[in-house]
Formats: structure tokens, sequence, C-alpha cells
């Protein structure tokens, strides 16, 4: 096995032991390879041991050097890298021998993106009328908010992508609010869920016993509301320090 090939296999294993947050930024990056001249592509999912830059096709274990332009006032910050993984969207490069200094860098712009990222909530709602005016709310205090119809898309949906949070309308169509719940305690998908419904009491305490973090019922007290979305941008924070927290843990 070549030394490239060797080199590819151990920056793959420290990327998955050194596991942090990425942040979805993006930003420009030069790309200087073995043979030709640089070009530049832009770079997201940043972390303080890799990046992925777009449009890059990069096969590995091809080894680049990568100039990094964090923001139009820090100065840019030459990298090696190794190409760990291609795909059709863009090549994953994993940092070499990167310096105390850029580390604590790049570890510092990781960190305040992070936590500075907008509350990511996920609103569950067949009501288009109700869920447009739950995502406009959140919107207009500065969160971001996706639309599922039903928890069949909901589910798909967070396959892919976890939002920071989850408001549910128990009353679904298809499969209820409690059995979505199930299903994520069945998938093992941890996330703070609202439940907002009509519903009685009764559903209310199955609702809170099946896991969800409060309880909010129709009609909606928009003052109320509010302070939840509080409460969740709060408990969002903290998740994310956590997350921080462990990460170096693990890497350290």
């Amino acid at each position: 096995m070549s030394n490239g090939a060797n080199l590819s296999r151990e920056m793959g294993n420290l990327i998955v032991s050194r596991r942090f947050p990425r942040v979805e930024a993006a930003f420009p990056v030069q790309v200087q390879e073995a043979s030709g001249p640089p070009w530049e592509g832009k770079a997201t999912d940043l972390s303080p041991f890799g990046v992925k830059v777009r449009g890059a096709s990069t096969a590995p274990p091809a080894i680049v050097r990568l100039e990094l332009s964090l923001s139009p006032t820090d100065p840019a910050v030459s990298i090696l890298a190794v190409a760990v993984r291609s795909d059709p969207d863009g090549t994953a490069f994993a940092f070499v021998n990167l310096t105390k200094p850029d580390f604590l860098r790049l570890r510092r712009q990781v960190e305040t993106l992070f936590l500075r990222r907008q509350l990511y909530l996920m609103v569950i709602e067949n009501d288009r009328d109700a869920a447009e005016m739950l995502a406009d709310h959140a919107e207009e205090l500065g969160y971001a908010a996706v639309i599922m119809p039903n928890a069949e898309e909901a589910l798909a949906y967070l396959a892919q992508d976890q939002p920071d949070a989850i408001l549910l309308n128990l009353s679904l169509p298809g499969m209820s609010g409690l059995q979505f719940l199930q299903a994520l305690a069945q998938q093992g998908l941890r996330l703070p869920v609202v439940a907002i419904s009509a519903a009685s009491e009764a559903e209310a305490i199955s609702s809170l016993k099946a896991g969800v973090l409060h309880f909010l019922r129709k009609p909606l007290d928009m003052e109320q509301f509010r302070l939840t979305l509080d409460m969740l941008e709060l408990a969002g924070t903290k998740a994310r320090l956590d997350t921080i927290e462990r990460a170096f843990q693990l890497a350290f």
C-alpha cells in the first residue's frame, strides 16, 4: 500500500474518532494540487479537523494545499490536507500537520458559527395555514423553520437532516403524533418536541409520557408560544455547547 493510501486511511480513522460539529459556512478556498495551476472553490462543512470543498473532484488519497479565507478581515490560512472522500457535490479533506495557532483559529471560528446558528425548527402540521402561521411567527423572532405536512414525510426528512427542535401537531392524518413520537424513540432520535393540539387532557398526558418536552393547547396563546421558543433556544444552545465539549473530550 502506498504512503498516500496509508495517510488517507489514517486520516479517515482520525475523522471518525474526532467527531466535531461541522458548520455550513460557505467561504472561498484555493486548492493547489500536485500538478496544474491552483483553482478556487467554495468550502463548507468546516470543522477544526477538515473541510468539504464543493465542486472539487480530487480523488483520495491525493494530498493538496488549501488556502482558506474564513472571513474578509482574517488573513488566509494555508493548510496541508488529504482527500478522504469524493462525493458528487465535492470532496472532503482532512487537515494534516495543522499548527496549533491555525487549529485554535479554526476552532474559534467553528464554535462561534455553531453557537450563533439560528434555532432550526421542524413544524409538523397538516393544516397549511396553521403551519405557515407557526413558521412565520418563528421566523419573525429570528428562528428558521421547515414545514412537514405529515409524520411520514417528517421521518423521511429526519433520515437526511435534523432540526434543533420539533413542533408537532398530535392530530395528524395517517401516522398520529403519538405514533411519530414512538418512531422517534425506536430510531434513537432524541430531539426536543413540543406537542401542539386541541386534544383532551388525557392525550396531553400521553404525549408527555411519550417524551415531549412541553405541551401547548390550541388555540395558541402567542406569548406562551414565544416563551416556548425562547426555552427551545436555550435548550439548543446548551445542546450545542455539550456537543462541542463531548467532541473535544473524544478528540483529546
